[in-house]
Order: structure tokens, then C-alpha cells, then sequence
């Protein structure tokens, strides 16, 4: 019973240092005991610590390891307590530096238990971090400041090095500050009692400030002088002294003077909170700040209680905190960031700093003070609610998020669910993969360093990149995505955020639609043929009927040749001239022949299929061949159709089909926009360096209300059955789409309108007018 209450008090006596108290078993290197501490400091439970075999040596930094062993095998050897500095990998991984006090425990001349404490001292190491830098500004203060220093031997007052303002003071250099043999003969020290005054406390170690003494300068004039020293480096026996000239009393209490309206310019005008506070924990005294950041009076705060400017729900953690700045003795400090109540209610988040200067005759309280930090407290907690949000976000998305290890292979580092359910695995087997089992060619693309290298500079220089590749199931299926890729810097990793969206219905449906759009193209082109019939069998009809006429009369001129044949009447003129006939029947029967093929020739370049390669071609030849089959409809309309070829060839880069469509529906709505007698002009032109192809009528025009929805889809103005609706709407795709232009309109009621057709790129060639206007009409 009395082990265990010994146990139950060491327990706690450990709990009560900052910092991990700790035995093991000299042989075994298992530990036997473990402080709360440790779940503080290092982020384990003294469970997992005393049950984990190896856990302490596994997570010493792989560079600290060996010495830190080899420090503790020495203790064991020498049975001598040791202390030792080494990074430790905490459980969340963080690089805690620690100070290990390790103490042998002897029986019999024999150690029978290791222990120790480790002390967090990573605050420590990042001001040693900063040392050099310090070290190179004190060398510029040094020099630069204007009260005299020297660096001098503790023992015997030996000067190293003196910056101007010191020489300025005694006004002569000198080898040492303290008398070499006879003190009451030296020539700098009128008083040589003050110089061994100062001696005895640098060879202490102790640091003076303001002794007042009297130097005497190489002048012979002797000066009041205070002088301050501090030990820098007992080991290396340096120390820091300090002399100013005070020597006109009046000057030494006109600096008090300034120097104490600076103090008090300081506390009345900082923004920061001063307070003194009783043991008790009752106001003092209150700093004017106490309006600007509470809006409470600080005369009336003077009396109140501390704690009921604060938050209740923290009352007892600021307790706690206070009192270790209270019982831990003269210039003890504790720190806390609480919330304090204004008195509009509303609470403010303010870190304060308590400092015992309970002995100080002059203060006898605890001086607290707080610095308002509610912005920054907000900003950790709006970035830990960021991390949440971001956490959500990814693991909510609806797309695949992965991210990914920039060097090497390209390990995944983490992945949402959508990532691993989309390639066929569970998240726990994809993480740790490279990101190239993603892709068909993966294999090939990890053997390929130059191709890895590429691709990496190509991501650095852009930051971003967006493209649409395949990916691999594990099943080996391969299935489209679109690929978002972003590179960022997370705890110092170039890291790859790759955001990845299965495309395989968009592309399904944009298949789908390219087949709809080419059937409506289709419907369109058939559309168009159909309002170009009733003038095929004009156009074919007349040059038949005149062709059949001349093979008639060919006929009759053969029979009448063969039946004159023999006849005593008919001489060999006769029969020449019966010849003549005959041959001018024919050739009339063959032009009209030609007419027709021609013709055909022009109607199976209409209604090939427009979807065809893409290659140059002849556009002025393309609006001729149109035009031809267009003319017959505008006969019977009774409207000139007119055709200005360019004196120049026209050449466009696409489908001819596309072109022959676009001039068809334009030139055919232009007709059935005039009236008897009005005029259909097609033209080239170049406007601006840009070549365009116009279609204007002289028709009536488009009203207001119409003219912003002629390109809308199934809109028509036309009668039912006479229009689709799909005419407008179709060649705007075309002329955009395919042609890469744009359609204009210019429109005036009752005077006509002009369609304007724009290809991209520049015309080439100077504005040219066109040759006269060709009628097609007739």
C-alpha cells in the first residue's frame, strides 16, 4: 500500500513538470513510466508509449539517431546523469526539439534504471536560429551607437574592442578599464573604489547598469559617467561595458525627466492594455487603452474584479494561468488569449501576458499586459474552417480529386472516393500508386524520363493545365476524361491537384448531336432541293423538247437523202446540200444536249452530301453553279437575279455543299421577300481587308419586332408548310461554325435588305470593284 501511495505521489509530482517524466529499463530499453506530459508534448498517450516496443528510438530523427544513442550508452557505461538535444518526430509528425535530462539510478554500483525529462525546446532552437543574425546586428549597433561600449576580460579589464563613442568618453585609447598595479595612482579611475566596485562584479558574472562613477579623462578633466555592464560569454570571459557621460547634473535629470514622459507616452498612448492587478485579482490601475479596446472607463475598472471582464466559460482556465505567474515568485510570467466582455457586450479575444512584480515597492501587483488579436483569432479560426470546408468539398465532389506527388513516379498522396471507384479500386489501394496505372500507355510513360521531364516544365510554366485524355479501369476498360491540373506547394512538396470528370456521356452526347446536326443538315439541303423542283423540269424541258425537234428534222433529212439516192433528177449539189442540213440538226441536237448535262452536272453538286472533306475550292464557281439552279425560281417570281462576279478568283478553305446551302437559303428568302419587279444582287467584296460574300434584295424588309429572333431555331414568319424555321438558323452555324465568320443583316422596311457573310482571315488582294452585274433571270 505505502509503494502504491508512493507511486500515486510521483505520478503526480511528474504531472506537475512541463515536461515528460520518464524511466526505463537500463537492458531492455522498454519504458517503465511515461508523465501525462507526453500526450502534450509529443502527442502520444503514455498507453501507446509504454506499449509500443521501439516507439522512442523509431521516432528520433534519422539524423540525430546514432548520437543520441550512443549519448545514452555512454550514461549507462559512465553511470553519469548526461544531457542531450535531439529532434523527435511527434505522433502528428511535427519536429519537436527536446532536451533530454537523463539520470542513471545506481544500486550498488550498478544502474538500474534509466530516467529522465524532456523538455520542449524548440522555441529555444528558433531563437538560436536567429542568433547569428542578432550577432550581426549588435556588430552595427555597436559601432553605430552613440553610447560609448567596449568589450573587455572580466578578470582583468582588458579591452577587445571599443566603438567611437567609448573613445569619445575617455578621449584616448586604452589597453585596460581597471588600474594595473597601483589602483590609487591610475590615471582614468579618480575613485580607484568604483573601479574595483566593477571589477568584482564582472568577475561575478553579474550584470550592473547605471553605476555611477567618475572617469577622468586624457584631458585631465574629470567626467560623471554611469556605466552598465553585462556578461556575453562567461566561457569565453566577455563581457559588454557600457559608459555614458552624465556629467552635468542637470542634463543627467533633464534625461530622467524625458525619459520618464516617454514611459508614460508609451502606457497612456499604446494600444495595448495595461493593467496592474492584486493577488486577488482586483484592478489597480488601468491604462487608458482599457477605452479603446473594452469601452469601459478606466477609472471606473480601477477596484472591479479582473474576472468580470472576461468570459465566464474561461474563468477557471485564467485562474489556473494567473496563478503560476503569482506563486511562481518575482518576474514570473503566464500567457492565455481570452475572450474580454466590452461594454456594448460583445466580447473581443485578447492575449495577455501577467508578470509578478509583487516585490517591486513601486508596482506591488501583477502587471497584465493585453494586446486585442480578435483578427487573428478569427483568421485561424476562418482557415480552420476553410480546412473543414475544403475537406468537405473534397471529399463530397462529384468529380474524381486526386493529389499527387510531383517527383518520382507521381505517387498518389490522397484521393476522394469518385477517384478510386472510377478506376476500379478502393481508395486504400489507389493511394501510394503513381498516377501513371491511370493511363492506357502508363508503363511506357514511367521508362520515358524525358518525356516525364517535359511534362513537368510544361506544368511549372503554366501553373494550370486543362486537356481531355483516357484513363484505365483496373479491369483494363479505358474511358474518357476531362483533366483539371493545378500545382501548388504544400509544407514546402511540390504537389499536383488533379481534378478529373468521367466525360463518357458528354461524349456519347455530343456524338449523338453531331449525328442530329448532320441529319438536319440533311433535312435542310433536301429542304432547299425541294423549293429548287419545279424549275428542274423547265430547265431540262426546253432544251429536250428543242433537241428532240432537231433529231426530227435530222430524221427526215437522213430518209430524204437515202430516197434520192439513184434518182436522174438529183445531182450531187442536191445531195451536199441535204448533207448541210442534216450535219446543222445534229450539232444543234448536241448543244442542247450539253445544256442538259451541264445542268444535271449542277444539280448533283447541289445535292451531294455536304459532309465531306475539307479542301479549297472555287467559290465564285460554287455561287455561279447555284445561281443557275436559283434562276428559274426568280422567273417565276418574276425578280431580277442578278450575279457580280469579283474580277478577281475567290478561293475558301471548307465544304463546297456548305458554301452551295448557305447562298441557296439566303437567296431564295431574298426572293420571297420582293415584289414583282425588284431586283436579287449577289456579290464578293472585300470591306476592311475582310472578304465577304453579300446577298441584298430590294424587297420589303424586315420589321423590328422579327429581325432579333431570324436566327432563333424553328422561328418562321412563313405560312405553315412553306417554312422549316431551320434555314436562318442553320447557315449561321455554318457560316460560324464551319467557315469560322459571322452573318450580318442590314434592314430598311419598304427599301430591302443585305446579308453580309464574313470569312475569317484576311482577303489578300486590294477592294476591287466587280464587273458589271450578270443576269440570271432570263
Amino acid at each position: 500500500m505505502t509503494q502504491l501511495n508512493e507511486q500515486s505521489t510521483v505520478s503526480r509530482l511528474a504531472a506537475l513538470v512541463q515536461g515528460v517524466v520518464w524511466e526505463a529499463d537500463p537492458q531492455t530499453k522498454r519504458a517503465t513510466f511515461v508523465s501525462p506530459w507526453v500526450e502534450t508534448l509529443l502527442g502520444f498517450t503514455p498507453h501507446e508509449w509504454l506499449n509500443t516496443p521501439g516507439l522512442w528510438v523509431q521516432r528520433l530523427h534519422p539524423e540525430d539517431r546514432e548520437r543520441v544513442l550512443a549519448s545514452h550508452a555512454g550514461s549507462l557505461a559512465t553511470g553519469e546523469p548526461t544531457s542531450v538535444e535531439y529532434r523527435f518526430l511527434a505522433a502528428d509528425d511535427r519536429t519537436v526539439w527536446v532536451r533530454d535530462l537523463v539520470t542513471p539510478l545506481m544500486d550498488g554500483g550498478r544502474v538500474v534504471a534509466l530516467g529522465g525529462v524532456m523538455l520542449d525546446i524548440t522555441a529555444e532552437r528558433a531563437q538560436q536560429d536567429a542568433l547569428t543574425a542578432a550577432l550581426a546586428r549588435f556588430e552595427k549597433v555597436f559601432q553605430a551607437s552613440p553610447m560609448g561600449m567596449a568589450l573587455v576580460t572580466p578578470s582583468c579589464g582588458e579591452i577587445q574592442q571599443t566603438n567611437a563613442a567609448f573613445g569619445a568618453v575617455v578621449g584616448a585609447p586604452l589597453n585596460t578599464v581597471f588600474p594595473a598595479t597601483a589602483p590609487e595612482g591610475d590615471a582614468l579611475w579618480p575613485h580607484p573604489a568604483q573601479a574595483r566596485t566593477l571589477q568584482a562584479a564582472l568577475q561575478a558574472g553579474a550584470a550592473v547598469h547605471d553605476i555611477h562613477a567618475q572617469w577622468r579623462r586624457a584631458d585631465g578633466e574629470v567626467r560623471d559617467v554611469l556605466l552598465s555592464a553585462e556578461s556575453l560569454d562567461p566561457d569565453a570571459g566577455v563581457a559588454l561595458l557600457m559608459v555614458r557621460d552624465v556629467t552635468a547634473r542637470f542634463q543627467a535629470e533633464a534625461r530622467l525627466r524625458a525619459s520618464e514622459r516617454r514611459f508614460r507616452a508609451l502606457v497612456q498612448r499604446s494600444s495595448d492594455l495595461l493593467t496592474v492587478i492584486s493577488p486577488s485579482g482586483k484592478v489597480r490601475y488601468a491604462s487608458p487603452a482599457m477605452q479603446a479596446v473594452l469601452g469601459h472607463d478606466e477609472e471606473e475598472a480601477l477596484g472591479e474584479q479582473v474576472l468580470n471582464y472576461m468570459h465566464p466559460d474561461e474563468h477557471e482556465a485564467i485562474r489556473a494561468e494567473f496563478a503560476k505567474a503569482v506563486f511562481g515568485g518575482p518576474g514570473a510570467t503566464s500567457r492565455l488569449t481570452s475572450r474580454f466582455r466590452r461594454s456594448d457586450g460583445q466580447y473581443r479575444w485578447l492575449e495577455w501576458v501577467a508578470t509578478n512584480l509583487l516585490d517591486d515597492p513601486d508596482i506591488q501587483g501583477m502587471v497584465m499586459n493585453s494586446r486585442d488579436v480578435t483578427d487573428w483569432v478569427q483568421s485561424e479560426q476562418a482557415l480552420k474552417e476553410s480546412r473543414r470546408t475544403f475537406e468537405v468539398l473534397f471529399e463530397a465532389s462529384p468529380d474524381a480529386v486526386t493529389l499527387v506527388d510531383f517527383s518520382g513516379d507521381m505517387p498518389i498522396v490522397q484521393c476522394n472516393e469518385v477517384a478510386a471507384q472510377n478506376r476500379g479500386y478502393v481508395r486504400e489501394e489507389l493511394i501510394g500508386q503513381s498516377t501513371y496505372v491511370s493511363l492506357p500507355n502508363g508503363e511506357a510513360l514511367l521508362a520515358d524520363p524525358v518525356a516525364n521531364e517535359t511534362f513537368r516544365q510544361r506544368v511549372r510554366e503554366s501553373g494550370r493545365l486543362r486537356f481531355e485524355a483516357e484513363h484505365l479501369r483496373r479491369d483494363g476498360s479505358i474511358y474518357p476524361v476531362e483533366i483539371n491540373l493545378a500545382l501548388v506547394t504544400l509544407q514546402g512538396r511540390e504537389m499536383l491537384l488533379s481534378i478529373e470528370r468521367d466525360i463518357s456521356e458528354r461524349r456519347a452526347a455530343e456524338a449523338a448531336l453531331q449525328a442530329s446536326q448532320a441529319r438536319l443538315l440533311s433535312s435542310e439541303k433536301l429542304a432547299g432541293l425541294g423549293r429548287l423542283t419545279a424549275g428542274l423540269a423547265h430547265e431540262i424541258n426546253t432544251p429536250l423538247a428543242a433537241t428532240l425537234n432537231e433529231l426530227h428534222e435530222a430524221t427526215r433529212l437522213a430518209q430524204e437523202y437515202r430516197d434520192s439516192v439513184g434518182h436522174p433528177e438529183v445531182t450531187d449539189d442536191d445531195h451536199r446540200e441535204i448533207a448541210r442540213e442534216l450535219n446543222t440538226s445534229i450539232d444543234a441536237a448536241q448543244r442542247n444536249l450539253t445544256r442538259i448535262g451541264d445542268f444535271i452536272r449542277k444539280i448533283r453538286g447541289h445535292t451531294r452530301d455536304t459532309v465531306s472533306q475539307r479542301r479549297t475550292f472555287d467559290a465564285v464557281a460554287g455561287v455561279e453553279d447555284t445561281l443557275t439552279m436559283l434562276a428559274h425560281e426568280a422567273r417565276a417570281a418574276k425578280v431580277n437575279l442578278l450575279f457580280e462576279r469579283p474580277r478577281e478568283g475567290v478561293t475558301l478553305q471548307g465544304e463546297p455543299g456548305r458554301l452551295t446551302q448557305v447562298v441557296t437559303n439566303l437567296v431564295v428568302n431574298a426572293i420571297h421577300a420582293c415584289p414583282h419587279g425588284a431586283d436579287v444582287t449577289v456579290r464578293f467584296a472585300v470591306r476592311e481587308g475582310v472578304r465577304t460574300l453579300e446577298v441584298e434584295d430590294t424587297g420589303s424588309g424586315i420589321p423590328e419586332d422579327v429581325l432579333g429572333r431570324i436566327f432563333e431555331p424553328m422561328f418562321t414568319t412563313k405560312e405553315v408548310g412553306k417554312g422549316t424555321g431551320l434555314g436562318l438558323s442553320i447557315i449561321h452555324d455554318i457560316v460560324t461554325g464551319h467557315f469560322g465568320g459571322d452573318i450580318l443583316v442590314d434592314t430598311r422596311l419598304g427599301q430591302g435588305t443585305t446579308f453580309t457573310v464574313t470569312f475569317p482571315g484576311a482577303a489578300g488582294e486590294a477592294e476591287t470593284p466587280p464587273a458589271p452585274a450578270e443576269q440570271l433571270g432570263v
